[in-house]
């Protein structure tokens, strides 16, 4: 009895040792940053400035003409994020007329400011009539590198140092805008709901808490969702609580200004059903557009005439000079 108690003893710990293996290996895997812009998925996509990148995005059949998206003038700029000063660095496009409105433009995890995903509609307010602001997250691109990760739970910080850079340079708070695309989204729903001077908020594909995308992950990867715990406690030791803040918390702080969120029915890196807890976390107080058929932030390549007259009126609405 003994001997078989001690090999019972030894399974169960095996296993729990594999579950924090496999629960390691996960977040690694989801959380791994590569500065200056060196993941796989910007081969090709590293030479990208305002004034050339080309139209194609993460399937073969998706390229378009970005021609009259492009932005000819912009200057690389620096200043410190809010609270802990960590280096931001950004590129600051000027509208093709003068504008006195502002929108911080911020990019998905793992890539950078040189992505066609920001930089399209980033060409797309600027040459028509807004300025725009470009910004590295902390440990992409050319921003300052204090870890090896990016968690979705300290990246606000960046977004509002670049609020608080705009202020500087003689933007009124009810006349500067944000928008994110994935990750850069739900960065920019939590900058949203921590400033409250920040006018007005476009979120494309943001999730909803990190949990929830976790189970996305998870699922969209084959592995059993009870992994989820395991990566929790995981990042927890790493020094990351992924509960601590969320999009879905955030955004109820909206104190009524203006708010569009848009996510594709076919996400399969972020399920639409975040866009949904969003809104109503803002009591549907939100603009809610749910484009049918479009996967991770693919609409504005699929419907790029439709993408930019919706976020180019919702702005001119929101943004007073």
């Amino acid at each position: 009895m003994k001997k078989f108690l001690n090999i019972i003893a030894i399974i169960m710990l095996f296993g729990i040792v594999a579950y924090f293996a496999l629960g390691y290996y996960i977040y690694n895997t989801m959380t791994i940053a590569h500065p200056k812009c060196e993941s796989v998925y910007m081969d090709g996509r590293r030479d990208f400035t305002p004034s050339y990148f080309e139209g194609e995005y993460d399937y073969p059949e998706i390229d378009i003409d970005v021609s009259t998206y492009l932005m000819e003038s912009y200057e690389d700029v620096e200043f410190p994020a809010r609270e802990d000063g960590i280096r931001v660095s950004g590129w600051f496009a000027p509208a093709s007329t003068p504008s006195e409105r502002v929108v911080i433009v911020v990019h998905g995890g793992d890539v950078c400011k040189r992505n066609t995903s920001v930089l399209l509609p980033a060409g797309m307010l600027a040459n028509n009539g807004f300025d725009v602001l470009l910004i590295d997250l902390r440990n992409h691109g050319d921003s300052e590198v204090v870890g090896e990760r990016f968690t979705g739970t300290d990246e606000y910080k960046d977004a509002l140092g670049a609020y608080d850079w705009l202020i500087t340079q003689g933007y009124a708070p009810e006349s500067i805008g944000i928008m994110g695309v994935s990750m850069g989204a739900a960065t920019s729903v939590n900058a949203f709901g921590a400033e409250e001077n920040i006018a007005a908020l476009w979120s494309d594909s943001s999730f909803s808490d990190l949990p929830t995308v976790l189970e996305d992950q998870l699922a969209m990867n084959g592995l059993p969702a009870f992994m989820k715990s395991a990566v929790i406690l995981v990042a927890k030791l790493d020094g990351y609580d992924l509960n601590e803040i969320s999009p879905a918390k955030s955004i109820k702080n909206h104190a009524n200004r203006p708010m569009t969120i848009t996510h594709g029915t076919e996400d399969e890196w972020i399920n639409v059903s975040s866009a949904y807890t969003l809104h109503e976390a803002t009591d549907s107080a939100a603009d809610l557009w749910i484009i049918e058929g479009a996967r991770h932030v693919e609409a504005m390549f699929l419907y790029p005439e439709e993408y930019a007259g919706k976020m180019i009126a919702f702005f001119d609405e929101a943004l007073h000079p």
